[in-house]
C-alpha cells in the first residue's frame, strides 16, 4: 500500500472523492482529519487552516504527483466526474499499464494507473 498526506480545504468533499476513486467502503473521518484507503492506496487528509485556503488551481508546476492504482480508468473517470473533477482525455500507455493525469477537488495533480503492476 502507498500512503500520502494531502492538505485540503474541505475534508468531507475530498474524502468522498477519494472514497469513490479507490472504491473505499468506510473512510475514517474526524474533525480536521480523514483516512481513505482502497485498491492498495491510502490518503491521509488534513484540513488546511482557514488562512491558507484558496480556490483550487490546476497546474503542472506542482512539485509532486501521486500515482494511484485503480482497477479501471473509465470507472475512475466516472467517480471523479461525480465530484466535479476530471482527468485528461489522452490516456497514455507504457508496457502493460494505462495512465492519465487529473486533479482532485483541491487541485492537486494526481495520476491514475491501471493494468499489470510488476
Amino acid at each position: 500500500m502507498s500512503t500520502i498526506v494531502l492538505w485540503v480545504s474541505n475534508i468531507q468533499r475530498s474524502a468522498a472523492f477519494y472514497a469513490d476513486l479507490f472504491d473505499a467502503t468506510k473512510p475514517y473521518i474526524t474533525e480536521g482529519f480523514a483516512s481513505v484507503s482502497g485498491n492498495g492506496n491510502e490518503v491521509l487528509l488534513h484540513l488546511l487552516p482557514e488562512e491558507y485556503r484558496s480556490e483550487p488551481s490546476i497546474g503542472e508546476e506542482n512539485p509532486i504527483k501521486p500515482v494511484f492504482i485503480v482497477p479501471n480508468i473509465e470507472a475512475a473517470r466516472d467517480a471523479a466526474a461525480k465530484h466535479g473533477c476530471s482527468f485528461r482525455d489522452n490516456v497514455m500507455e507504457h508496457e502493460s499499464r494505462s495512465y492519465v493525469d487529473g486533479a482532485d477537488p483541491d487541485g492537486h495533480i494526481i495520476q491514475i494507473m491501471s493494468g499489470l503492476i510488476n
